[in-house]
């Protein structure tokens, strides 16, 4: 089967790439084994069990996604222990106050430079849009502890922040970039929804141009990738964008280091929180905790995620019933700067968040994929 271009991979990042080929009447393929990768609503339920929400400056992920009930940072409680608890708004919260305010004022600069960067990479790899910014590049390279240290805001960090960080990526705060925990931490501070995903309205979508199949290996020669699946079934392709999660482009394309993942287990349960956690609709825990948050559905059941797959969820819970588990043992590639590269030549490259946290970042790598492929065109 011969196309001009192979997406391999359907998660945010391949999607992304495959809706910019087509606006452009592009010629492609998506193949992937599970529509919306780490996407996975259930409609049924009405809850996510991986990505669970869209910040409003998602403006390229959303293209793919519906936005549902807002989360509110309002009703959110931050936790060092069962005695030691701070609501958003409390008297912690305007005893830390100075220390707020530079947090905010160091986001808000992130923030300018972030939506420059975004729009530098549809154009060009990231670690160029990198190098034209030495703002982000340092980010890039320094751990978010340093930042934090440097910008005076330890406490703010401590109480909220890394909490807030955790409560996303799973991975403790003294693990992320700087570059990481801001781009995470603007959730605190602009509006950020539910989403739904509908699987039938993306393979509408896509029609005759999306199939389900794993590739396992990649043989290129000059002006010709031949990809071949677990089915034995061969693809050929000009030009391949590889849009999978960060192991397996590591293994197709026998990469070396790449950045390492955090675990996340889900548990979707119908549950009698204890007293503490019941006023909340979202709890955030620090990373000694083995529970990462929990998170109340409209329906009055919970999300409760956690670092381990054997969490004992009777910290929390007085009773509960599991509804459906979910195990992500590698969910977010947050741990180190290594930098995987997009452009491999001959028309060979990658996309996902492997190099940045986050489905607008995986969407925006998409879509640099394909604006290179028609740039060839």
């Amino acid at each position: 089967m011969g196309k001009k271009t192979v997406i391999v991979g359907g998660g945010i990042a391949g999607m992304s790439c495959a809706l910019r080929l087509k606006e452009m009447e592009q010629d492609y393929l998506l193949v992937t084994d599970v529509l919306g990768g780490r996407i996975q609503y259930s409609s049924q339920k009405k809850v996510n069990y991986g990505a669970y929400f869209v910040m409003e400056n998602y403006i390229n992920a959303k293209k793919l996604l519906t936005e549902g009930q807002i989360i509110s940072p309002l009703n959110a409680c931050f936790y060092n222990s069962n005695t030691e608890y701070f609501p958003v708004i409390s008297l912690n919260t305007i005893k830390i106050l100075p220390e707020l305010i530079r947090f905010y004022f160091a986001l808000k600069e992130f923030s300018r430079h972030y939506e420059k960067f975004k729009k530098n990479c549809m154009v060009m790899p990231q670690k160029d849009a990198l190098s034209v910014d030495p703002y982000m590049a340092d980010l890039y390279s320094k751990l978010a502890v340093q930042f934090v240290r440097e910008k005076r805001f330890e406490r703010a960090a401590s109480d909220y922040v890394s909490k807030f960080a955790y409560g996303c990526t799973g991975t403790s705060i003294e693990n992320l970039t700087a570059f990481d925990a801001l781009n995470v931490s603007m959730g605190i501070l602009i509006p950020i929804r539910h989403i739904r995903f509908d699987i039938e309205a993306i393979e509408n979508l896509f029609q005759d141009h999306l199939i389900y199949d794993t590739i396992e290996r990649i043989d290129s020669k000059p002006g010709l990738h031949k990809l071949v699946s677990k089915t034995g079934r061969i693809y050929e392709a000009e030009n391949v964008a590889i849009a999978t999660q960060a192991s397996i482009t590591q293994k197709l394309l026998a990469l070396p280091e790449i950045r390492k993942a955090s675990s996340l287990y889900v548990f979707h349960v119908k549950a009698k929180l204890k007293p503490i956690y019941q006023k909340y609709e979202l709890n955030l825990f620090p990373a000694a905790s083995e529970i990462v948050l929990t998170a109340r559905q409209v329906d009055g059941t919970y999300m409760i995620y956690t670092r381990e797959e054997n969490a004992d969820l009777l910290q929390l819970c007085e009773s509960f019933e599991v509804l459906a588990t979910k195990a992500w043992e590698k969910a977010m590639y947050v741990q180190g700067n290594s930098y995987m590269e997009q452009e491999f030549g001959n028309g060979l490259f990658v996309a996902g968040d492997h190099n940045g946290l986050g489905l607008e970042p995986a969407a925006i790598s998409g879509i640099f994929a394909a604006n290179q492929i028609i740039k060839q065109n």
